[in-house]
C-alpha cells in the first residue's frame, strides 16, 4: 500500500511537471501513463528472472529496490525540469523527443516499481486453491494505496509542500516500505529461509499463445478506457486541476475492487475460468456503453456538469450553482459512477493469472509474466488510444474499437478452450452480449451536451482535447476546449448594446499613456477572442503579429466560425499562427535572440488545464527577457498576475479596461493621455477594420499605476513549484485562501485610480 501510494504521488507530480513543460494536460497524461506502463512491464519482466530466489532474498531485494526508487524520486523534479528545459530550446514541440527523453529520465525508478509487486506475491504465496484471492488482495492493496496517493497528492501535498516537496514525501514512503519489508524478515520461520522448492525459471512452461494474446488485448482495454474516460469526464467537470487526481483515485479504487472481485471469482470457478472472462467482458461492456448515455440533466442535478463564467452565461439564470469548478467530492463521486465498468474489466487480470498458473511454485513467475503481458497491452492502449485513435476516430468510435479489441481477446480464449466448445452456451452468450453493445454507442458523443441555452453544434476533436462550438444570441460563437471556454469566433457585427469597442482591444490607451511606445513586432499567446488580433491590425505601424496556440482544434474552430472581417487574421500577411506551447515558444525565441515590443498573454482562465505555468514568476521573467527595452507585457487584470508580475517587472499599470501592463523599464507618470494622429483611428474605432466613428470625445481616461502591490490585492506567489493558481483546496477549506482570480473591475480601486485628461493632436 505504501509503495502504491508513493508511485501515484510520483505520477501526479510528474504529470503536473510535464504539463508545465509540454503545455497540454491531455498529452502529458498520455505520455506519463505510457511511460509508467512501459517501465512497469520491464520491471515485471525482470522480476521473472528474480522471483525464484528464497523469500528472504526476495524481501531483501524488495527493500533495496524501494530505497533506490526513493533516492531517485527525491531528485526527480529538478532532473525533469533541467533536462526538459534544455530540450525545449533545441527540439521545439516534438512529441517523439518528449516521449523518448522522459522515458529515459523516468525508466529506472518506474522499473523498480514494477519489480516490487511480483516480489511480494512470491513471498506471500501459499497454496494454489487460494492464490487468486491472495493475488487479488495484494494487488488490490497496492492499487488502493495508489488511489489514496493520487487523491492526497492532488488535494493536499502539492499545495502544502510544492512539487519537489511532494516527491520527497513519496521518497520517504518508499523508505518506510523498505523498512517494513526488512522488518518482516524476522517473521519468516527458519524452515522457509532456505531456497524455495521452485522449478528454475527457464524450465517453466511458457504461457499459452492464446492466453498471452488475450492478456495483451485485455491490458489494452483496461488503459484505453482510462484515456477515454479522462476525455469524457473533462467535458463534464471542466479542466480543473483536481479532475486528474480525482479521476485517477476513482479509477484505481474501482480497479482495486475489480482485483478483489476477479480473485474471488477465479478461485470459486477455477474449472470455468473462460466463462468468468466472458461474463466480466459482457458486464464491463454494458456499463461502458451505459456511461456514455448518462443523461446530462442528471449530471447537472448532482453538480457534475460544470461551466466556466464565460460559457456559463448561457445557463446561469437557471443553474447558477454550476458555474465554476466542481468540489473534490463531486469529482470523485461522479468519476466513480461513470467508470463503474472498470470493476468488471480490471477483474480480468486475476482471472487470467489463475488461468495460466497450474502449480503454486509458479505463482511469482506467472504473476510477473501475466503482469508483463498486461503491461504491454496497457502501453499500446494508452499510446494508441490517446495519440492515434482519439484524434482520428473521436471518442465514440474509439470506445467502439476498444470494446471490439477486448472482445477479440475473449473470442480467442473461447476458441482455444476445448471445454468452452462443448459446454459453451453461457460463455458464448456473454461474448455475444458484450459485442452487441457496440451497436448502441453514441454516434457523436459531445454533440449531446445541452443545458439551457447551451447547445453544441459542432465538435473538433484532436490530440490536445475536444473543442466544442456553442452559438450565442450575441455576436460571437463560443469555442470550448474540454468545456472550458477557450476562445470565440465573431459571426456578426456587434451592436451598440453589446458594449463592444475595438479600442478596448487594440491597446491604444497604452500608446496614449506612453507616446514613445509603438509596437512593431507583437507576440500573442493563445488565439482566444480573435478580435484582439483583428483590432491590432488597424494600427498601421504593426508589422508582425505571431499567434501561438497549443490547440489546432481551437484554431480550426475559430477559423471555420469566424465570418466577419475578423477572418482577415487568417489571411493577413502580417499574422503568423503557430501551433505549439506558448512557454516553449518563448524559450526558443529567447535562444534565437528574437525580441518583441509587446507580448499579449491571452489565456483567460489560468486556473484550468495547467495554464498557470504561463503566469508563474519564472515565466514572467522569461517574457521580460524576450521584450525589447521599453516593451510591455499585457495580461488580463487579475490580482494574481499583479502579485507575480510586479515581483519580476517592478511596475504595473491598468487603463481601466481589459488589459494590465508590465513595462520592461521604468513607468513614467504622465500628466495627460495624448492621442496622436497615428493612433487616432484606433482610439475611436468601434469595430476593427472600419473607419473611426468619433463619438462623443472622451475628455478623460482612467489610469492606475502600481508602485507596489497593495496588501488587499496581494495573493500567494504562483511559481513553477507551487502552482497556487490551481491548487488551493486546503486554503479554501480553512478559509485562508486569498483568491488570485479576482478581476480589477470587480474591486474598488478608486483610491489608486487617476482620471487623466485626454489631449488630441
Amino acid at each position: 500500500m505504501l509503495s502504491g501510494f508513493a508511485a501515484l504521488t510520483y505520477q501526479v507530480a510528474w504529470q503536473r511537471v510535464l504539463t508545465q513543460i509540454i503545455g497540454s494536460d491531455a498529452i502529458s497524461t498520455t505520455l506519463v501513463v505510457t511511460i509508467f506502463m512501459i517501465c512497469l512491464g520491464c520491471g515485471a519482466e525482470l522480476a521473472k528472472r528474480l522471483v525464484a530466489n528464497s523469500r528472504e532474498r526476495a524481501l531483501r531485494l524488495y527493500s533495496i529496490v524501494e530505497i533506490l526508487v526513493g533516492i531517485y524520486g527525491a531528485l526527480s523534479i529538478p532532473i525533469l525540469r533541467g533536462v526538459n528545459a534544455k530540450l525545449s530550446t533545441t527540439s521545439g514541440d516534438s512529441l517523439t523527443v518528449d516521449f523518448l527523453a522522459n522515458l529515459v529520465l523516468l525508466a529506472a525508478p518506474i522499473i523498480g516499481m514494477g519489480l516490487t509487486t511480483p516480489l511480494i506475491v512470491h513471498v506471500a504465496k501459499q497454496d494454489l486453491r487460494s492464490i487468486g484471492r491472495k493475488v487479488g488482495a495484494l494487488y488490490g492493496w497496492n492499487i488502493g494505496g495508489a488511489a489514496i496517493g493520487a487523491a492526497i497528492t492532488g488535494l493536499i501535498l502539492i499545495e502544502a509542500f510544492g512539487l519537489h516537496g511532494t516527491t520527497e514525501i513519496a521518497a520517504a514512503l518508499n523508505i518506510i516500505a523498505a523498512l517494513v519489508a526488512a522488518g518482516a524478515l524476522s517473521s519468516i520461520s527458519s524452515e522457509h529461509r532456505g531456497q524455495m522448492p521452485t522449478t528454475p525459471v527457464l524450465q517453466l512452461a511458457r504461457v499459452p499463445t492464446s492466453s498471452a494474446l488475450a492478456a495483451v488485448l485485455f491490458g489494452f482495454g483496461t488503459l484505453a478506457v482510462q484515456v477515454i474516460y479522462f476525455r469524457v469526464l473533462s467535458n463534464y467537470l471542466t479542466l480543473s486541476p483536481i479532475v486528474f487526481p480525482m479521476l485517477l483515485c476513482a479509477y484505481l479504487c474501482l480497479m482495486s475492487i475489480g482485483q478483489w472481485v476477479g480473485g474471488q471469482l477465479a478461485d470459486r470457478f477455477a474449472e470455468r475460468l473462460v466463462h468468468v472472462v466472458a461474463a466480466l467482458f459482457a458486464g464491463g461492456s454494458l456499463l461502458f456503453v451505459a456511461s456514455l448515455h448518462f443523461p446530462h440533466p442528471w449530471a447537472a442535478a448532482i453538480g457534475a456538469l460544470r461551466f466556466s463564467s464565460f460559457n456559463g452565461q448561457l445557463i446561469s439564470n437557471d443553474y447558477p450553482n454550476l458555474i465554476g469548478d466542481p468540489s473534490a467530492f463531486t469529482a470523485l463521486l461522479f468519476s466513480s459512477l461513470m467508470m463503474i465498468s472498470v470493476v468488471a474489466w480490471s477483474g480480468l487480470f486475476p482471472v487470467m493469472f489463475r488461468l495460466v498458473t497450474h502449480r503454486i511454485e509458479e505463482a511469482g513467475n506467472r504473476f510477473a509474466a501475466t503482469y508483463t503481458l498486461y503491461t504491454v497491452g496497457n502501453v499500446i492502449g494508452t499510446f494508441v488510444c490517446g495519440i492515434v485513435m482519439l484524434p482520428l476516430l473521436g471518442t465514440s468510435k474509439s470506445a467502439l474499437v476498444t470494446v471490439l479489441i477486448v472482445g477479440t481477446g475473449v473470442l480467442i480464449l473461447l476458441l482455444s478452450d476445448k471445454k468452452s466448445r462443448i459446454l459453451s452456451n453461457r460463455a458464448w452468450l456473454g461474448f455475444a452480449i458484450g459485442i452487441t453493445v457496440v451497436l448502441f454507442m453514441p454516434r457523436n458523443y459531445y454533440a449531446q451536451f445541452a443545458l439551457g441555452n447551451y447547445s453544441v453544434i459542432d465538435v473538433f476533436e484532436g490530440r490536445t482535447g475536444v473543442a466544442t462550438v456553442v452559438p450565442t444570441s450575441r455576436f460571437y460563437t463560443i469555442i470550448d476546449m474540454n468545456r472550458t471556454a477557450s476562445a470565440s469566433a465573431i459571426n456578426a457585427d456587434p451592436k451598440p448594446s453589446d458594449s463592444y469597442q475595438a479600442w478596448r482591444w487594440n491597446h491604444s490607451e497604452l500608446m496614449a499613456f506612453d507616446e514613445e511606445f509603438r509596437p512593431h513586432n507583437i507576440l500573442v499567446i493563445g488565439i482566444g477572442h480573435a478580435y484582439l488580433i483583428d483590432a491590432m491590425l488597424d494600427l498601421k505601424f504593426v508589422e508582425k503579429i505571431t499567434v501561438v496556440d497549443i490547440s489546432s482544434e481551437v484554431i480550426a474552430a475559430v477559423r471555420k466560425y469566424t465570418t466577419t472581417s475578423t477572418k482577415r487574421i487568417f489571411s493577413d500577411p502580417r499574422v503568423k499562427i503557430v501551433v505549439g506551447d506558448g512557454r516553449r515558444y518563448v524559450q526558443s525565441a529567447i535562444k534565437d535572440g528574437r525580441k518583441y515590443d509587446l507580448i499579449q498573454n491571452k489565456i483567460n482562465e489560468p486556473w484550468h488545464a495547467g495554464s498557470s505555468n504561463l503566469f508563474t514568476e519564472e515565466f514572467f521573467a522569461e517574457e521580460k527577457r524576450l521584450l525589447r527595452p521599453g516593451g510591455y507585457l499585457s495580461t488580463r487584470p487579475l490580482t494574481g498576475h499583479l502579485t507575480d508580475g510586479f515581483k519580476v517587472f517592478g511596475n504595473a499599470l491598468w487603463g481601466g479596461y481589459y488589459h494590465m501592463y508590465f513595462k520592461n523599464g521604468n513607468v513614467v507618470r504622465v500628466a495627460a493621455a495624448v492621442v496622436t494622429p497615428d493612433i487616432r483611428t484606433a482610439w475611436f474605432a468601434e469595430l476593427p477594420g472600419r473607419e473611426a466613428v468619433e463619438p462623443a470625445i472622451r475628455n478623460t481616461t482612467p489610469i492606475t499605476i502600481f508602485d507596489r502591490v497593495p496588501e488587499n490585492l496581494r495573493s500567494s506567489a504562483n511559481t513553477d513549484d507551487h502552482p497556487t493558481f490551481e491548487y488551493y483546496f486546503l486554503r479554501q477549506l480553512f478559509g485562508i485562501w486569498v483568491s488570485p482570480q479576482l478581476q480589477f473591475w470587480d474591486l474598488d480601486l478608486k483610491r489608486l485610480t487617476v482620471e487623466l485628461p485626454v489631449l488630441y493632436q
